[in-house]
């Protein structure tokens, strides 16, 4: 299906929360009633990113959703990229936090720590007596697909927010010199919140959502999608030796799509203008193997 990407999220959002004003402060009861059908499930919405509070990424899908619901966001000072849901505070015991003007009806908090800080932080610290019903956790500057999901901060505060029951997604892909998508982007990211597809998420079960490139007018629709096969490789080089034996090793990393990626996985699908929206699930349990081999026993025994 065709996607219109070109209604400015300005509008959009000041048209729904005018309406739903007037519904409930003007209407009677029966009328105030149908404006909470058409309310959006949730209630109050975490948000945090792993390029840093000062992204402007992160500021524009929040006043996204400032009109729409409680916004708190709770993200690092400094870029994070790679850092999948690491927590410093498991070593440190302790992150430093400030509050961040992130303008009107956002309450937002800087860290000095990793994404994975800010997430444990929020859901078992600022937003422990009052958790948030979504997390969204983006948008990303670059994309995350196929394999790039095992290092990406993004998806890993997405993984510790399906980890701490709360609906989840992560957003990837947006480049902050292109307008149109800068401004369509946030807005779509509303609508799809408020969608089934995010509503009836599962225990245990997230989103990793990736735009394309290229201007809003190109983009050629949404779509579910499988990750493709691996795009993410990385590997050391050796960079000096001393002659105490002391080694230095360089890593080196990059993204090669291949030869064989499938026609309906989501780099194929990114790559020609969709926007992919590909399930995920937390855990690396293998039921299967339960008893599908001898194990040694015990000396002694």
């Amino acid at each position: 299906m065709k996607t219109s990407m070109k209604t400015s999220v300005k509008t959009s959002l000041q048209i729904l929360a005018a309406a739903l004003l007037a519904l409930v402060l003007a209407a009677p009861a029966p009328a105030r009633a149908a404006a909470d059908a058409v309310r959006p499930w949730f209630g109050r919405v975490l948000i945090t990113n792993d390029d840093g509070i000062t992204d402007p990424r992160l500021a524009a899908l929040a006043r996204a959703f400032a009109p729409l619901a409680e916004v708190v966001v709770v993200a690092p000072r400094h870029n994070c990229s790679g850092s999948t849901n690491y927590v410093s505070a498991f070593q440190s015991g302790e992150v430093a936090v400030e509050p961040y003007d992130l303008g009107p009806g956002i309450e937002a908090w800087v860290v000095d720590g990793f994404p994975g800080d800010c997430v444990v932080l929020a859901m078992t610290g600022i937003l422990a007596e009052t958790p948030p019903d979504l997390l969204l956790s983006g948008v990303n500057s670059g994309p995350n697909l196929a394999d790039a999901y095992l290092a990406s901060g993004t998806l890993g505060t997405a993984r510790l927010g399906a980890r701490f029951g709360v609906r989840s997604v992560a957003l990837s892909n947006l480049s902050d010199e292109d307008p149109s998508m800068l401004a369509a982007v946030p807005a779509w990211c509303a609508a799809l919140a408020a969608s089934p597809a995010v509503r009836d998420l599962g225990p245990g079960q997230y989103l990793s959502v990736n735009f394309p490139d290229g201007p809003a007018d190109r983009v050629q629709g949404v779509c579910w999608a499988g990750p493709g096969e691996p795009v993410f490789h990385d590997a050391f080089e050796l960079y000096a030796c001393q002659d105490s034996g002391r080694q230095v090793w360089k890593q080196q990393w990059w993204f090669d799509d291949g030869d064989h990626q499938p026609a309906d996985g989501d780099v194929t699908k990114q790559r020609t203008g969709w926007i992919t929206v590909t399930p995920m699930r937390i855990g690396d349990f293998d039921p299967t193997r339960l008893g599908a081999a001898a194990l040694p026993t015990w000396p002694d025994r």
